[in-house]
């Protein structure tokens, strides 16, 4: 295990297996091929929906009607997965424009499946039938319900000429939400420094050299925003006009990048209208955890209500701390770029003292806590020439002691040029049973010609690859495939192995969290396995891995040869943390307020909006003229479900609290876990599965109160690391 992540050359280079293509699929080689790939899964998509349309001819059909559309949506998912991960992960152009286009062609095909209207009249004849309900499994009926509810939020049921227009303001809100997030990264126009503004940096070796170079070159400096020239001297400059300057420069928006957000903003809530919601957030609220905006508020009044307190009493600190510095009457106001100079933030620190870590070590510890907890552990193993997209990339096959293979991470955890920055989870291929397909019905039901067969030959290839029978199961069952991507330091001869910071350690714990819902989640259904579930409870299962870290036992699987002991560090002593939450609940309200009915208005204006949530409930006041909200890119990707994060935070805690922080490598509890949340995906309700976790039965109706008692649970971690997903 740790050869493998910390001296991977040696590693990679043994492998003694035969030429494949990408993930084993020996004719995916090139990005052409990628292309018939796509051809072929549309052919094969085409033949499927027309036997789904035509099930009211056969009563054996009709009992097909959940598994076939789960088929038809694992088929299209396999693929537009993938193209997602090649699109962000592969080094070569080739395959990143094939990835694009195959992703354009069946997202495309995808949003016309969601507004076809015989698809959903043969669903509402199953729905409606008592004898064929009777007949669904408990995860049969639940995946019916998920489809059903997409139909309805795809205006399935409008005229054909609002259909139309629902599937041209989809790729419309696709179209702007790209935009929207190059925009969220591009560069901000430098701030000009003068030199005189930089005396007494408290930086002496970065602040020395830009003093040298100012009075070099006898002109202003120019800083650009997110530098570590700026960071510099947003920590470290007594004086406060060139924080100001920073500031400004890094929190405004040109007018073509308001215009995005607010053109996306305006299609998001046409397109609620259009199916009859009262705004985007009633829309895309429907079949969450929270249920309505109305609910999220309770949430999020609740938590505020908490934290209030604590911020105000630290912003406080922080203005005390002002008026000795700058001699000023009692209290002077903190503003947006004082908060970094008087509470640097302070970067995340183990509980313990700790040896260096290596990223080999870590894996370790995370394969002998999974084993503690559920029986599960790793087991690095070759990748054939060709199967991954580039030589960093490692192969691990998750093995659970009672059942063998549960399926595989490909983990592609290196920094290199052009690789998207951050960390991230992609599911390549969901699990679920395969067995009672009935693959061979397709084709006959359709009476496809030999022309069709030879077609969808290629797409059958690829979904027939990795299935396995399950020891202990009526079945076999297709096994998951994730990829994690991080940007850790590569290793090399001179350096050695790579040395992951306390901040890295817990972004693989955290992604670790979301591969393990994949892996263990055993579902028949793929609509409902694994991380396919509700997005408000996606992040329990990532929060909670977090928690393992402040736990001496978990500390000890990283092979720790001394005694750890205590360290007096900033561990959870951040005295800004309450002041990051209390942001961090603005967020979520803006997000709220941004998908609110207002966003339809003809004088909506983002800023504005903005300034007046700052003034109404903010601690440091709103500067005019910044318009930070272009460069918050959750709103496109966490649309009006932005407190997800801290609703999951808040239950992740409460997890860890009660069932795990006296003895967090207990295997009894580990396996109630394991089978109460992990392995049912999205296919049991959240409130259920959490009540019953917590033995908590009055959180079960998923109601107001609920919410409101979740937001009062004190978040023990209250900082959201940046770059999570």
């Amino acid at each position: 295990m740790i050869a493998s992540f910390d001296h991977p050359h040696s590693f990679f280079n043994s492998s003694p297996l035969s030429p494949s293509g990408l993930f084993n699929h020996k004719f995916l080689s090139t990005p052409n091929a990628f292309r018939a790939l796509s051809e072929s899964t549309l052919r094969r998509a085409e033949i499927l929906t027309h036997r789904i349309s035509r099930a009211r001819e056969s009563p054996h059909e009709m009992g097909q009607v959940v598994k076939n559309l789960d088929r038809l949506s694992d088929m299209l998912c396999g693929v537009i997965d993938l193209a997602e991960l090649i699109r962000n992960a592969h080094p070569d152009p080739n395959w990143t424009q094939s990835a694009e286009e195959v992703y354009d062609h069946l997202c495309q095909f995808m949003n016309v499946l969601n507004t076809h209207l015989e698809l959903y009249e043969v669903l509402r004849a199953v729905l409606s039938d008592p004898e064929l309900v009777k007949s669904l499994s408990r995860e049969a009926h639940e995946t019916a319900l998920i489809f059903w509810r997409d139909f309805e939020k795809s205006g399935v049921t409008l005229p054909a000429s609002q259909r139309e227009k629902f599937v041209t303001l989809s790729s419309e809100i696709l179209s702007l939400g790209r935009q929207f997030l190059v925009e969220t990264s591009s560069a901000r126009p430098p701030a000009a420094i003068k030199p005189s503004e930089l005396q007494g940096l408290k930086d002496k070796g970065m602040g020395e050299r830009i003093r040298l170079q100012a009075k070099f070159t006898q002109r202003d400096i120019l800083v650009y925003p997110g530098s570590l020239q700026a960071q510099m001297i947003m920590h470290s400059a007594p004086e406060e006009e060139p924080r100001r300057k920073i500031y400004m420069a890094a929190n405004t928006s040109t007018p073509s990048q308001l215009q995005t957000l607010e053109s996306l903003l305006y299609a998001r809530g046409q397109l609620a209208q259009l199916v009859g919601t009262q705004s985007y957030a009633h829309m895309a609220l429907g079949d969450k955890m929270a249920k309505s905006p109305e609910n999220v508020q309770h949430f999020l009044d609740a938590l505020l209500d908490h934290t209030h307190p604590y911020a105000r009493q630290a912003l406080r600190a922080l203005s005390q701390r002002k008026q000795a510095h700058l001699n000023t009457p009692p209290l002077p106001t903190i503003q947006a770029w004082d908060r970094d100079f008087y509470c640097p933030p302070e970067p995340p620190a183990p509980p313990l003292s700790l040896p260096p870590l290596t990223l080999g070590t870590v894996f370790m510890g995370l394969s002998r806590l999974f084993r503690n907890l559920y029986g599960v552990s790793f087991r690095p193993v070759d990748v054939a020439p060709g199967e991954v997209w580039h030589s960093d990339v490692r192969k691990l096959e998750v093995v659970d002691e009672e059942t063998g293979t549960l399926g595989w991470i490909y983990a592609d955890l290196f920094a290199r040029r052009g690789k998207p920055g951050g960390a991230a989870h992609y599911t390549v291929r969901c699990s679920r049973r395969t067995d009672d397909d009935d693959e061979a019905g397709d084709i006959q039901f359709y009476d496809a010609s030999a022309r069709d067969q030879e077609v969808v030959r290629v797409s059958k290839e690829f979904d027939f690859a990795q299935r396995t029978r399950i020891p202990g199961s009526d079945g076999i069952f297709q096994l998951p495939v994730v990829v994690l991507l991080c940007e850790f330091t590569r290793p090399s001869a001179s350096r050695g192995a790579t040395i992951l910071a306390w901040h890295e350690v817990l972004t693989l714990f955290h992604e670790m969290g979301h591969a393990m819902h994949s892996m263990i989640g055993r579902t028949e259904y793929q609509n409902v396995s694994g991380t396919r579930c509700a997005t408000d409870f996606v992040e329990l299962p990532s929060i909670l891995m977090e928690h393992f870290l402040t736990s001496p036992s978990v500390l000890s699987l990283f092979d720790i040869d001394q005694t750890p002991v205590p360290e007096a560090g900033n561990y959870h002593n951040d005295p800004c943390l309450s002041i990051d939450t209390h942001t961090q609940i603005l967020f979520a309200a803006l997000d709220q307020i941004y998908h609110s009915p207002a966003a339809l208005d003809s004088g909506f204006d983002s800023t504005t909006a903005l300034a007046k949530l700052y003034d109404q409930r903010g601690l440091i006041p709103y500067v005019p003229g910044t318009s930070w909200q272009t460069q918050f890119g959750h709103l496109f990707g966490y649309g009006a479900t932005y407190y997800s994060y801290l609703f999951d935070r808040a239950i992740a805690s409460r997890v860890w609290r009660k069932l795990f922080a006296h003895d967090p490598l207990n295997r009894e509890t580990g396996e109630k876990y394991k089978s109460e949340v992990l392995r049912h995906g999205g296919a049991k309700d959240p409130w259920h599965m959490v009540g019953g976790l917590l033995d908590a039965p009055e959180l079960i109706s998923g109601d107001a109160a609920a919410m409101a008692e979740v937001g009062r649970w004190k978040i023990e971690d209250e900082v959201l690391l940046p770059g999570r997903h």
